[in-house]
């Protein structure tokens, strides 16, 4: 496998005006890490396809699980492709910070829809001054048993063709000691031109998992929305369609980057609620050298040899910035892109 890491060490400085010195807390405790994700893209290689599985989770030790399968033109039942990755996260060392990392699995239905509530009780993350949830990936899994009312002609295994995807968790509160927030995903299914396909999606249940990273920090929190729409030619066969450039606040370092939530949404020009065969999907915040935000890069593509319509692309997101008092703040920043075989694997960053 072949994989193209970067890596870059950024040790922050506090930030100082002549005329008027900032004051910054003094922050003390000990000095813990974690990792915080800043997502992912995955491109099929030659053609577009249904999803199947779609997973991109990071861990605990900074290695990633990864996942990628469409249908049998992807598996090598009727033709075969290659998924190519591209992760990132970073790698912290601060006082006055703590991460706890969970994820929730849901089951969804035909609509898509999932929501529930979540709890962390981690007495280091509530001692702080500031918590915050972020998205640490997601994995999306069709191979499951579906309803009695499910088409017997259809394999679920061979997954559907999608109007695009979302993952997103709420601002949290604290109730009784704990940190409570919402988990919120959406999946969105939509015919094509597999009649057994389009008579099992409106009965497909479809398993989830949001995986997230619960912080507790000394610090600022600031926010951000970025969205654009984008309408992409349907001029086959590979039609351009650039990855889509959202501009991202740089905040005062040092700080951390992360996602709260994403929609990436696809509408077909043509008015119907089909869905397409996808070849690239994506959103990341991206940071430069020294480790601020500069731009945010959403991909939603079905740009391939075979290509059934014009689409428009809107990508949403809600992007964080957690800036930390503490002044010696180490923030590594780390990318890793590569192939897989089509299927599961896990790949290591360090």
């Amino acid at each position: 496998m072949n994989v193209l890491m970067i890596a870059l060490l950024f040790v922050a400085c506090g930030d100082k005006d002549e005329d008027t010195a900032e004051v910054i807390p003094e922050v003390t405790g000990p000095e813990r890490e974690g990792v915080v994700w800043t997502g992912f893209n995955y491109t099929w290689d030659i053609l577009s396809h249904r999803i199947a599985l779609t997973r991109t989770i990071l861990e605990a030790d900074g290695s990633y699980s990864l996942g990628m399968i469409g249908g049998d033109w992807s598996t090598g039942g009727t033709f075969s492709d290659d998924p190519l990755y591209r992760v990132r996260h970073q790698q912290v060392t601060a006082q006055g910070f703590a991460v706890v990392h969970g994820q929730t699995e849901l089951v969804v239905g035909p609509d898509g829809i999932g929501s529930v509530t979540a709890t962390v009780r981690d007495e280091t993350v509530l001692s702080m001054s500031e918590q915050v949830v972020v998205l640490r990936g997601f994995d999306i899994n069709t191979n499951i048993e579906q309803s009695a009312e499910y088409p017997k002609d259809y394999d679920p295994a061979l997954g559907y063709t999608s109007r695009g995807v979302s993952f997103g968790v709420s601002t949290p509160t604290v109730t009784d000691g704990a940190l409570e927030f919402t988990v919120n995903t959406e999946i969105r299914w939509g015919p094509q031109d597999r009649s057994d396909m389009n008579n099992a999606i409106p009965h497909a249940q479809t398993a989830v998992v949001v995986a997230w990273t619960a912080i507790g920090f000394e610090g600022e929190l600031n926010r951000q929305t970025v969205t654009e729409t984008v309408a992409y030619p349907y001029e086959p066969s590979y039609s351009e369609h650039p990855e889509v450039s959202l501009p991202l606040n740089s905040g005062k370092a040092p700080g951390v980057l992360a996602i709260r939530s994403f929609d990436l949404v696809i509408d077909a020009q043509d008015g119907s609620d089909d869905g397409v065969y996808l070849r690239a999907l994506g959103f990341e915040a991206k940071q430069d050298v020294s480790g601020v935000a500069t731009e945010a890069v959403a991909a939603g593509s079905n740009s391939s040899l075979i290509e059934e319509v014009g689409i428009d692309f809107t990508p949403t997101a809600e992007v964080l910035w957690l800036r930390l008092w503490d002044q010696d703040a180490s923030i590594e920043v780390v990318s890793a892109e590569g192939q897989h075989d089509v299927g599961e694997t896990t790949i290591t960053t360090r």
